[in-house]
């Protein structure tokens, strides 16, 4: 624009030069002399460094995000947080529904304490028989008092497994009820529960649309059914289950008073064969055994039960901000589809993308300024990619930002400002001063009092200053004032530059 302007003022010059010579005849010839004298300003170059600073657009990310995903699927009872949360790391973010995983941890439970019961059976029969407190009678008693004692222990145990066994059934029965109440309540036409439905027909009915309300009304009493019919059932497996309870505790104390009708019946039999005591004892032991694995099993089971039920509720795996939350109550929860995304912002990058030139420019820790809102952030380049994305056909630099960004969200726009092209002890002159014929550029110099135009090359430039490779000197006067009459062995007049 500005070189553009001294030609336009060079012609009009020009023009008003013509018409001064054809219509004042002498008169312009006297006065020719002082007019091809040119008033300008002139300075010999600066020695020193030339900076240029680019503007990108960054997007704002934190350093460390996570995404909360399901590891099973089942319905959501309650989500604890909303999308701008701060929490901290281990906080429940939500809670699926777990009723089958709670029946197979009672169940894993079960069969862990009747472990550890037969265990406990098994060390308590060998230290009767085999400890050091164990007691041998001289006088062998009635072998059939040892045998009754084993079957009634036997037929009690067998009595434990039976009812074990059932309760286990009604558990089953009780799980296929509530899915199957589960699966009834998904039918609805809506997902409200029967009071909404019946509140819905309510509200139709006091609008005046009798029919709506006929409609409703038919509608809630079938899910009423529905939900009694189921709810009698499990109520009748709840029942059931609790008397099994009962008569498991009573078989067990059974067993516990057997037991010890068992125990005196061993202490007052005197086992005289020393090879036939020897072998029970391998037995006993081998029972311990046996039963030390069966309960370092249920052990196991246990914590594999807890380790399923665990995965019902939610948790944040890091203290952050939770920028997105994806499911709601009542929905199903999916191992395919993340819950929850959570950020911490305590550190936050800044990545946009330049071209190839632009990086070779770039160096790691390079600082930058960040604009964002009318703040102004610092920061310094982390990565430099070398290899061209394919989506830009740029190569992508990440950089920090330091100081306060919690305000920042993710995936925001800023403005990112650092240094892209530099010269160093160059010799630098006004923009203005150089001309163009063509791709040449030139300046004028003066010398001897007259200007001389002189074909430079020229390097790095801003708005104000542009470098001077080849063409002139330090010592060289250039002219950085532009005038009408200024021309190549035109005489010049130096004044000093107009504050």
């Amino acid at each position: 624009m500005k070189n553009r302007q001294k030609i336009i003022a060079l012609l009009l010059g020009a023009a008003v030069s013509l018409t001064a010579l054809g219509g004042c005849g002498q008169k312009a010839q006297e006065e020719e002399t002082a007019e091809d004298v040119a008033i300008v300003e002139a300075a010999v170059p600066t020695v020193g460094d030339l900076t240029l600073r680019g503007e990108f657009i960054a997007t704002m990310n934190p350093d460390d995000s996570v995404y909360v995903i399901p590891k099973t699927t089942a319905e959501v009872l309650q989500v604890k947080v909303s999308a701008g949360d701060v929490v901290a790391q281990g906080d429940v973010l939500a809670v699926l529904d777990d009723t089958i995983a709670q029946i197979n941890m009672e169940n894993a439970q079960i069969a862990a304490k009747n472990a550890q019961i037969t265990l406990d059976n098994a060390q308590h029969s060998y230290n009767l028989s085999f400890g050091d407190g164990a007691t041998t009678i001289n006088d062998m008693q009635s072998d059939s008092t040892l045998s009754q004692a084993e079957d009634g222990v036997t037929q009690l145990q067998e009595s434990l497994v039976d009812a074990m066994d059932e309760q286990a059934k009604y558990k089953d029965k009780l799980a296929d009820a509530e899915a199957e109440l589960a699966a009834v309540k998904e039918d609805y036409d809506y997902r409200e529960d029967v009071d909404e439905i019946k509140d819905y027909a309510e509200s139709l009915k006091n609008d005046g649309n009798m029919a709506g309300y006929a409609a409703a009304m038919e509608r809630y009493q079938a899910a009423a059914a529905q939900d009694a019919k189921w709810q009698q059932t499990i109520d009748g497996y709840k029942s059931a289950l609790d008397q099994l309870d009962e008569s498991i505790e009573k078989l067990q104390d059974n067993i516990d008073t057997t037991y010890e009708s068992y125990s005196q019946a061993v202490t007052s039999t005197n086992i005289k064969n020393g090879e036939m005591q020897e072998e029970q004892k391998k037995v006993s032991q081998n029972s311990i055994s046996q039963a030390q694995l069966s309960m370092e099993n249920s052990k196991l089971t246990v914590e594999q039960a807890q380790e399923n039920l665990d995965m019902y509720t939610l948790k944040a795996t890091i203290s952050g901000v939770v920028e997105t939350v994806n499911i709601k109550e009542h929905d199903f929860a999916t191992s395919s589809n993340p819950a929850f995304v959570i950020s911490n912002k305590d550190t936050m990058t800044a990545t946009y993308y330049v071209s190839e030139d632009v990086r070779n420019t770039f160096s790691i820790g390079q600082p930058i300024t960040i604009e964002k809102d009318g703040k102004v952030y610092d920061g310094e380049v982390l990565e430099i990619g070398s290899a061209i994305d394919a989506a830009t056909g740029l190569f992508k630099v990440k950089a920090s930002v330091k100081g306060d960004t919690s305000q920042f969200l993710s995936g925001t726009k800023a403005k990112v400002t650092t240094n892209t092209y530099f010269t160093k002890n160059a010799l630098i002159i006004p923009y203005d001063a150089v001309y163009y014929d063509g791709a040449q550029a030139y300046v004028y110099t003066v010398e001897d009092g007259v200007a001389k135009k002189t074909n430079v090359t020229t390097g790095l430039f801003d708005v104000d200053n542009i470098v001077i490779t080849e063409g002139i000197t330090k010592e060289d006067m250039v002219i950085t004032t532009w005038s009408a009459q200024l021309r190549e062995g035109v005489a010049v007049s130096v004044q000093a530059p107009q504050e």
